[in-house]
C-alpha cells in the first residue's frame, strides 16, 4: 500500500477515535462518583412544601466531585452535602458548568445562610458564616428559599 494512503488511513482512524471517545469523556466518566439519590421536602415562609430531588455527597470523594460536569441539573433537582459535624464551610465553582445557590444549612435542617448565584467556573471562595453540618446547592434563581426556611430529609436524623 502507497504510504500516503497507509498514512491517511491512521490519521483518519485516529480523528475517529478522537472524536468518539475523546479524553474528557474517557477521564471524566472513570472519576464520577456515584451518587445516590433521596426526595426532601423543604418548608418555604412556614407554609409551601416543596418536594426536592438529591444526590447526596456524604463521603469526601463525593463532596469532592459535586456538581462539576454537568451541562444542566433538572428542575427541583440538586445535591445535598452531607457532613457528620458541623463546621465552616468552603465552596468554589472550579469546573462547574452551571450557575448555584448554595443553602447553608444546620443540624437541625434550618437554613441559616444563602450564597446566591455562585457563577459557573469562578475559582472564588465562597465560605460559610457559620457552622453548618449540610449545604443544598441548587440551579442559580431555582429554589426561593429563605434564611430560617426547614429542610427535611428520611436520611438525616435531626
Amino acid at each position: 500500500m502507497n504510504i500516503f494512503l497507509l498514512n491517511l488511513l491512521q490519521v483518519a482512524i485516529l480523528g475517529f477515535f478522537l472524536i468518539i471517545a475523546s479524553p474528557k469523556t474517557i477521564f471524566a466518566n472513570l472519576q464520577v462518583p456515584e451518587f445516590t439519590k433521596t426526595v426532601c421536602e423543604i418548608t418555604i415562609n412556614k407554609k409551601e412544601i416543596k418536594k426536592l430531588y438529591l444526590e447526596i455527597a456524604d463521603s469526601e470523594k463525593k463532596r469532592s466531585y459535586g456538581l462539576m460536569n454537568r451541562e444542566e441539573i433538572m428542575i427541583d433537582n440538586g445535591m445535598l452535602f452531607i457532613w457528620d459535624k458541623s463546621e465552616k464551610r468552603n465552596f468554589w465553582m472550579k469546573n462547574t458548568l452551571l450557575n448555584l445557590d448554595l443553602f447553608f444549612i444546620n443540624m437541625k435542617g434550618i437554613i441559616v445562610e444563602i450564597y446566591r448565584n455562585a457563577k459557573a467556573l469562578d475559582q472564588k471562595n465562597i465560605s460559610s458564616n457559620e457552622k453548618v453540618t449540610f449545604v443544598l446547592e441548587m440551579n442559580a434563581g431555582e429554589l426561593k428559599s429563605q434564611v430560617g426556611d426547614k429542610l427535611n430529609c428520611p436520611i438525616i436524623k435531626y
